[in-house]
């Protein structure tokens, strides 16, 4: 089962690192704040924080002391892609909310406090990992930014379809909307299961062979979704133009 669960991290490894770094050269030849928050969630939540959290696991059986190291410099780029997506949550979906700055920057301080307090409580030690603590609260706000941003996405898609109907929308631009939710939303349900499968058993999760491959299919459909949203092949935007409601108008 393990050997069916790895294609589905793989994806998602490779595929969150590709995204994320061409976000983030975009970003460096616009400046622009979208791709800039988007770049450093994206790579934050995924290739970087995953997988240094792998990494950690790993190396437990052969260095004692790699993991707790590892465990904290992936949670630094966790919360530092949690807030990044937080954020983007807020400026691109809400700019003028005060009710949406007001979740972004709790959901900012909740990560500064619980990286802090995980810290100086149990040094990110890996038999504190799957108990109740700091990691909980790091791991909630992860997975609430993560479903609000799919959420948010999924309510544009269906904004968007309905502008679809009298032609006056792009059905690539609502089909990314689309892409995006389900991206973010498998990577939350994911985090969200792992949390509490993970607490319930109290097992790490390569001792959970069913967990493993259940994470790799949230992990292999989030890495479609984002690769169909930011590199999609002609036959996918083809397919999707021949689908818009007017397609034959």
């Amino acid at each position: 089962m393990q050997l069916l669960a790895l294609p589905g991290f793989l994806a998602f490894f490779f595929v969150s690192l590709w995204v994320g770094v061409r976000m983030l050269a975009q970003w460096g030849r616009t400046r622009a704040l979208p791709e800039l928050l988007l770049g450093l969630g994206v790579l934050g939540i995924g290739p970087v924080g995953f997988g240094l959290v792998m990494l950690a696991a790993v190396a437990g059986a052969h260095q004692p002391d790699a993991p707790s190291l590892l465990a904290g410099l992936s949670a630094l780029a966790v919360g530092g892609g949690a807030a990044a997506k937080a954020i983007f949550n807020w400026k691109i979906y809400h700019p003028s909310s005060r009710a949406a700055a007001a979740i972004a920057f709790a959901s900012v301080a909740l990560l500064v406090v619980a990286i802090v307090g995980d810290a100086r409580s149990t040094g990110f030690a890996p038999a504190a990992w799957m108990q109740p603590g700091w990691i909980l609260v790091r791991q909630g706000v992860q997975v609430g930014v993560l479903l609000w941003g799919s959420c948010e996405a999924l309510r544009w898609w269906l904004r968007m379809r309905r502008r679809l109907r009298i032609g006056i929308a792009d059905p690539l631009v609502a089909n990314r909307f689309l892409l995006w939710g389900i991206g973010a939303g498998m990577a939350g349900s994911g985090s969200l299961i792992g949390m509490l499968v993970g607490l319930a058993y109290g097992q790490p999760m390569n001792e959970l062979p069913l967990l493993t491959l259940v994470l790799s299919i949230c992990g292999l459909v989030a890495a479609v979704a984002l690769w169909l949203a930011f590199a999609a092949p002609e036959w996918w935007k083809l397919w999707i133009r021949d689908q818009a409601p007017n397609a034959s108008m």
